[in-house]
């Protein structure tokens, strides 16, 4: 009996030191926690000096300019309107070299850059909505490199990308019997930014994020999950995996779900960009991470749905991929990229290049708004 009730003791207080462990420690390991992607207090005055933050569309890129887009020169004849992440936005590159002042060169006419760092392309296609009945182009482009489709299924960046630097929510969509409806940001006025240094609503934020929600969740009893050791393997590589094109961003392409989603996102934009007169066009953007890919001679998650839904749906796909492989990106990939894995401003020049190329082959060059 007495052993009994010894052992019962020792099972008890091993229990209670696991879940004391959990509570004081579990942010620290990667696991469903609102404390762990909770920002600090005082970290709020950074986010909010970065004047990034944006009620409807998560956040934005702060230029002043005329419609905020990226500066760039302007010669009167606007052809097109660009939208998308960075990708599109053109990091790591001054502003007179991304593929927008490329294209804009060679067409002799405006392209306007409205690219956000870090957007998805429900961002992109928000921010559309909002700009492009201002704006007259008679072309409108959605940009974006494969592994975008990693962030139309979160609703907080820091889920996605823990150390991002804009550590804000977004709104995102969900398809509703085959509808898109659009689920808005939970972050309403800058004044709420607050309200994500409280670890319960950010974990309340989780619950309509895929990120979040394939994160463990221990739970009784606690010392099963102290002893797993996928939980500790998955700690040791926490740092690897907070990475904007992860292979969990990749295996995405293979759920029917999120395909469906971000196919319906490209739709949804080509459909509308029709009923406001302009042409739309989809532009599947290089990242390092595709073209290494291609030279190790495996096939790039997500160029064969993005362009084979397209081809089926009969719209305008520029693949960007192709066209630094040919131009021997996979051959010498440091050339074409900087460091954090953008376009350089070599492989910029050769895209708008390319992008005119195909333009003036889609007899889209000389596009006039309105035009069908």
């Amino acid at each position: 009996m007495l052993a009994t009730l010894t052992a019962a003791v020792a099972l008890a207080l091993l229990e209670l030191g696991s879940f004391a462990f959990f509570r004081l420690a579990g942010h620290r390991l990667p696991i469903a926690s609102g404390r762990r992607f909770a920002l600090a207090p005082g970290s709020l005055d950074e986010v909010a000096a970065g004047r990034v933050f944006d009620a409807e569309l998560g956040w934005t890129a702060p230029y002043a300019t005329p419609f905020g887009e990226r500066p760039g020169v302007h010669r009167g004849k606007p052809l097109l309107l660009a939208f998308g992440d960075s990708f599109v936005h053109g990091d790591e590159v001054g502003a007179a070299q991304t593929w927008e002042e490329a294209l804009a060169e060679a067409a002799g006419r405006d392209v306007l850059n409205f690219g956000v760092p870090a957007y998805g392309a429900d961002q992109a296609l928000l921010r559309f909505r909002r700009v492009a009945p201002r704006v007259e182009a008679p072309l409108a482009l959605l940009g974006f490199p494969p592994a975008n489709i990693g962030r139309v299924v979160s609703r907080y960046r820091r889920f996605y990308f823990r150390e991002s630097g804009v550590p804000l929510p977004k709104p995102r969509f969900v398809l509703h019997q085959g509808r898109l409806e659009l689920i808005p940001n939970a972050v309403h006025s800058a004044a709420e930014l607050e309200r994500l240094t409280d670890p319960a609503f950010v974990e309340r934020l989780g619950q309509d994020d895929l990120w979040f929600s394939r994160l463990p969740r221990p739970s009784f009893p606690y010392f099963a999950w102290i002893v797993r050791p996928s939980l500790w393997r998955a700690a040791a590589g926490a740092r690897e995996r907070d990475d904007a094109e992860r292979k969990e961003a990749d295996a995405l392409w293979d759920d029917a779900e999120t395909r469906e989603l971000f196919q319906a996102i490209l739709s949804a934009f080509v459909s509308e960009a029709r009923a406001l007169g302009r042409q739309p066009v989809i532009a599947l953007l290089p990242s390092r991470h595709s073209i290494e890919t291609v030279r190790d001679g495996r096939e790039v998650p997500g160029r064969r749905e993005v362009l084979e839904h397209c081809a089926r749906e009969g719209f305008a796909c520029f693949d960007g991929v192709s066209a630094l492989v040919e131009a021997g990106a996979a051959r010498k990939p440091a050339s074409y990229f900087r460091r954090g894995g953008h376009t350089s401003a070599m492989a910029n020049a050769l895209l708008g290049a390319r992008l005119h190329d195909f333009l003036k082959a889609k007899g889209l060059e000389g596009a006039s708004l309105g035009a069908k």
